[in-house]
């Protein structure tokens, strides 16, 4: 074995304390603004979810009242003219009928109002998702 030289020996790598201000400045902003799509979408998915129980709660005891009226013979309903009503209004694509294509259609539409001018529209939609979920 030959001996250790000079140029044999490694020095250890010293840490440096500088850091370049704009590669922080540029992290911080992006990590503030991914965090600020995250949260904004968590809380938008838990109030749509909490919203939708709400809606279906009014309209489910709203249903249950008309019910009673009916069978009471208070008040008589045209129930196909009700649903030809109904699905008028929340039909997305105009086939008149309610689908799975207008479930995607109208949730694409909403999360693209949403996310307008967001700077991280992938983080909204996924913390929207999850707020939507465990909401």
């Amino acid at each position: 074995m030959a001996g250790k030289g000079e140029a044999d020996v490694l020095e250890p790598v010293r840490a440096t304390t500088e850091t370049d201000p704009k590669i922080l400045s540029n992290d911080a902003a992006t990590l503030s603004e991914v965090s600020m799509a995250s949260l904004l979408g968590a809380c938008s998915g838990y109030a749509a979810k909490k919203l939708a129980k709400t809606t279906g709660l009014i309209v489910g005891v709203s249903f249950i009242g008309v019910q009673v009226l009916v069978k009471a013979d208070i008040l008589k309903v045209n129930w196909p003219r009700v649903e030809t009503l109904l699905i008028g209004q929340v039909d997305q694509d105009g086939d008149g009928k309610l689908t799975h294509q207008d479930l995607k259609l109208a949730t694409g539409r909403m999360l693209h109002n949403l996310t307008t001018d967001m700077p991280s529209s992938a983080g909204f939609a996924a913390a929207f998702a999850l707020g939507f979920r465990y909401g």
